[in-house]
This record gives C-alpha cells, sequence and structure tokens, in this order.
C-alpha cells in the first residue's frame, strides 16, 4: 500500500512541477506580449507628439537632467605691463595677450580672423595674430590650450549641460563663470585679487549625430575669444577682448551649416555635414580681461552622444569622448540611442520581443514532452 502511494506521489512532483513552471512560462509570454504592445503605444504616442523622448530614448536617459561634458580648462598666467613709449620692449608689447587693462592700453573689441578657417593637426586653433595692439600676439596660440611652463597650467574638469526637456535643449547658462576660482597656479597674480581666476581658457567638444531634420541649433554667448568649429572647421568667430556677445549655428536639411552673428542673418559657413553620420562640435574659449565673465551655450535639437548613464547623480549623462585624446573624439562606447519616430525601432523592438517569445514558446514544448514521458 505504502508503495502505491509512493508511486503516485513520484508521478505527481512533475506534474505539479510542470504545472507551476508551464503557469509561469504562460506569465512571462503574456507579459511580453503586453510589454510589446505598451511598447508599440508609447511610440506612437511619442512619435505623434515629437517629443524630445522621440530623440534621446533607449540609453536610459529620457529623463535625464544632465548631461555631463570633460572640460580641459588651463590657467594662465598674467602677462607683465611693459612700457608702451619704450622702443626696446617693442616685441614684448606686441607678444602680449592676457590682462592688458591694468597696463592702460587695453584697446577692447570683436576681431574675426585671429584663427584659421582650418584646426591644426594637433586639433588647436591656429593663430594667425591680429590688428587690434591686444591680439596682434595671437599668432602663437601654443599657451592657450596646452601647457606651457610659467605661462600656463592645464586642469581637467566638466561642464554639466542642463536638459530642458519640453524644448529638446541641453543648456548651461553662467553669468558668472570662473571655473578656475579654486586652483593656485596663478593666485599670486594681481590681477585676481577680488577672488576670482580671470585669466584662463577652455577647450570642449560634443559629438552628435548630424539628423539633418532643420531643427539642430547651436548657439552661444560668451567674453572674450570664443571660436566654434565643427569637423574641424570655423564656424563661429568671436575673436578678441570684448564685452558678451552671441553667435548661433543652424544646420539645414542637407547638412549644410549656417551661422548668425550678433543678431544678423544666416550666412553659409562653408561647411557641409554628412546626414546620418557623426559630427563633433568644438568651443575653444578665452577669458582675457577683468571685465566680467559669461558663458552661456545650448544645443537646440541636437543629438549627443552619449556613454555612462549612471554617472552624476543617477540623472545624469556623460558625453562619450576621450579626454586623453588630443583630438577629443575617441569614442569610449557609445551607447545605443533609438529614433523612437523611425522604422528601424520599431523592428529592433520586434525583434526582441519576437525572440523572448519563441524562447519561451519552444521552453514550453520541450518540457511538455518530457512530462508527457515521465507519466507514461
Amino acid at each position: 500500500m505504502d508503495k502505491v502511494v509512493d508511486m503516485k506521489q513520484k508521478k505527481q512532483r512533475p506534474v505539479i512541477i510542470g504545472g507551476f513552471t508551464v503557469g509561469a512560462m504562460i506569465a512571462i509570454v503574456a507579459l511580453a506580449i503586453f510589454g510589446f504592445s505598451k511598447t508599440i503605444t508609447e511610440i506612437n504616442e511619442i512619435a505623434m507628439s515629437e517629443t524630445p523622448e522621440a530623440i534621446l530614448a533607449n540609453a536610459g536617459i529620457n529623463n535625464v537632467d544632465e548631461v555631463i561634458v570633460p572640460v580641459a580648462y588651463f590657467d594662465q598666467k598674467m602677462d607683465e605691463c611693459v612700457n608702451l613709449y619704450d622702443n626696446s620692449l617693442r616685441s614684448a608689447l606686441l607678444v602680449r595677450q592676457f590682462e592688458w587693462t591694468s597696463c592702460g592700453y587695453d584697446r577692447q573689441g570683436m576681431e574675426q580672423g585671429l584663427v584659421d578657417f582650418y584646426l591644426g593637426e594637433d586639433g588647436l586653433p591656429v593663430g594667425l595674430g591680429g590688428r587690434l595692439t591686444a591680439n596682434r600676439g595671437v599668432d602663437d596660440m601654443s599657451r592657450w590650450f596646452d601647457a606651457v611652463k610659467n605661462k600656463s597650467k592645464k586642469y581637467p574638469g566638466t561642464l554639466a549641460l542642463r536638459y530642458v526637456a519640453k524644448e529638446l535643449k541641453f543648456s548651461y547658462e553662467n553669468e558668472e563663470f570662473y571655473p578656475l576660482d579654486d586652483v593656485d597656479f596663478s593666485n599670486d597674480d594681481p590681477i585676481n585679487n577680488d577672488g576670482h581666476n580671470h585669466l584662463f581658457t577652455m577647450n570642449l567638444a560634443v559629438p552628435f549625430s548630424v539628423l539633418g531634420n532643420g531643427k539642430e541649433t547651436f548657439t552661444i554667448e560668451a567674453d572674450d575669444d570664443t571660436f566654434v568649429f565643427i569637423d574641424d572647421r570655423l564656424a563661429i568667430d568671436m575673436g578678441g577682448i570684448h564685452v558678451a556677445t552671441g553667435g548661433e549655428i543652424w544646420i539645414s536639411e542637407d547638412g549644410e551649416v549656417y551661422t548668425n552673428m550678433m543678431d544678423g542673418e544666416r550666412a553659409f559657413a562653408g561647411i557641409k555635414l554628412e546626414l546620418g553620420e557623426n559630427a563633433v562640435i568644438r568651443v575653444f574659449h578665452a577669458d582675457r580681461d577683468t571685465n566680467g565673465s559669461v558663458f552661456k551655450m545650448n544645443l537646440y535639437g541636437i543629438e549627443p552622444k552619449v556613454i555612462n548613464t549612471q554617472i552624476a547623480d543617477k540623472n545624469g549623462v556623460q558625453v562619450a569622448y576621450d579626454p586623453s585624446d588630443p583630438m577629443h573624439t575617441a569614442p569610449l562606447g557609445v551607447s545605443t540611442i533609438l529614433r523612437l519616430d523611425s522604422k528601424k525601432s520599431y523592428m529592433v523592438i520586434a525583434t526582441i520581443y519576437g525572440v523572448v517569445i519563441v524562447v519561451v514558446v519552444l521552453g514550453i514544448a520541450f518540457l511538455t514532452r518530457y512530462l508527457l514521458r515521465v507519466q507514461r
């Protein structure tokens, strides 16, 4: 009698286990189908409303607060004043580049043409000199974006772009931009007696994908010298020691780059980007006097390439280029960003869910076959 009961229990065990397993698999299939349906519904809603999530999705950043951009800062030592009327010091006068106000011969004003249209082989601007006294020494910019003994020192840092979802906008705006107030390289310079480090330069880059949707716009407002390059070509030229001045870049539907300076008319910048390809916006900025420091940068409708979605208080993401690369273009492992208004995203999502369903169904089939054999 005990043997009969034991045999019944043995036969019941795989049936019970199989029942729970089949039930679990059915639940997984149901959840997969529900998830797929819900995802497609969300895709349709996003695509129809043209919300920012249609751009920033499937990289874990649809609710991102910040994009962290690596920046190379360079603290600049103040050039000593020389006697304007001593002809023997004329050469020293003409190579001065940082801080002129206290010397009595500061001639401010924006001056274009201080740098070449193309970046140099080192990925940095090539100085061409200038007409204004304060800019004549710009033909040698070696200290601006590189460390030069007793003249400049490099400090790695970051810039946090705030994400404004409603406008599909990444924004940094600072009316008092003094990122190197806490460094020690130029603390003894008299120009810094007010507690601010007034003389510095910075170099940053934002990789992005060229969408060609006619909405991609980049704006900047800064003092002093500010040069913006796209794919190594000059798009915004705001050289010289000047008050805060603005510039704009707009990318047309066919990839042509247009620029707008100081609320003027848009003009073709002589740059054409390949649609669907990657490009890089590079910003080179210098603050060269004590008359304030403003820096504002906005990206509208531009899809930045991102990596690590877990830094910056869990909500931030990091722009994907390698700060140790002098050309600032080496990706660290770009996250996949699917445009949800495209057929490609539908196909990818459908494939993922399809594979899940097929695996579960095959699992149920094999399990059923096994249970039938056991019961025999």
